[in-house]
């Protein structure tokens, strides 16, 4: 079972200036039929409905005859806010309608505050792999300016987290955790992941990816927190690779491949 990486599309309201987003998505979709695609949020660029209607139109594309999804999403601080700084419900909101609900992830990231939670299954050559892909909303409501593109889990998301996590009916499974913010800039009062620590207690040794963008830096650290691989996409628009994660059975493997 393979999935590629992606991050921080920022599609525009012009397709016109979309140009260096869609050519890597496009060629994911004609040279990587197999794979699943994750994004781990900034879709659009500040959560305007053409924007979403737009990134709509490409990632559309991935999904199996069968109507089931081949790509998995979550959203980033562009997605809910004005220029990605103030907290927007209506933009929130229209996240869910426009690409969560039509791209049938299974879950809404409005409201509740529970991950969404997909669990995939493939056999191949007599071996089966399960994994279970986690997405969450770390987008803060902001209230303040100082708040601008922070990020936080909070006290819900996290405690559902640690049900999933610890459920030993799924203790078989590999599991894929994914959202936007970067867990490791501390004390950064414009981008920082406010509850990171409270959320890598959770998660220590009880995952076996992590995937995320935001800084538009690309980084890679292995059995950090007892974890296999915890990934940070760049920003993709223009990029000539990304990550592929390969799991097969008991197996991951992490290497870059070419989008372009």
């Amino acid at each position: 079972m393979k999935f590629i990486h992606v991050s921080d599309l920022h599609f525009h309201r012009d397709n016109n200036d979309n140009n260096a987003i869609i050519k890597p998505l496009n060629f994911i979709h004609k040279n990587y039929k197999n794979h699943y695609l994750i994004v781990t949020g900034d879709i659009a660029d500040d959560g305007h409905h053409e924007q979403f209607e737009n990134a709509y139109n490409v990632l559309s594309k991935f999904m199996f005859p069968d109507g089931k999804p081949k790509v998995f999403i979550c959203p980033g601080n562009h997605d809910f806010g004005a220029s990605g700084s103030f907290f927007s419900k209506e933009r929130a909101i229209r996240f869910d309608a426009m690409l969560s609900k039509p791209l049938k992830q299974g879950g809404t990231f409005t409201g509740d505050t529970t991950p969404v939670v997909n669990v995939l299954k493939e056999t191949m050559g007599g071996v089966t792999t399960e994994v279970m892909l986690i997405a969450l909303d770390t987008n803060l409501e902001t209230e303040h300016p100082f708040d601008f593109a922070c990020g936080e889990v909070g006290d819900k998301q996290l405690a559902a987290l640690k049900n999933i996590v610890l459920n030993p009916s799924t203790a078989h499974m590999k599991k894929i955790l994914f959202f936007h913010h970067h867990p490791f800039m501390y004390n950064d009062p414009f981008m920082e992941l406010k509850d990171a620590r409270e959320l890598l207690r959770t998660i220590y040794g009880r995952v076996d990816v992590i995937l995320f963008g935001h800084k538009h830096v690309s980084q890679m650290w292995t059995l950090r927190n007892d974890i296999p691989y915890i990934l940070a996409a760049d920003n993709t628009p223009g990029k000539k690779f990304a990550r592929e994660i390969d799991i097969t059975g008991t197996t991951i493997t992490v290497k870059d491949i070419a989008i372009a």
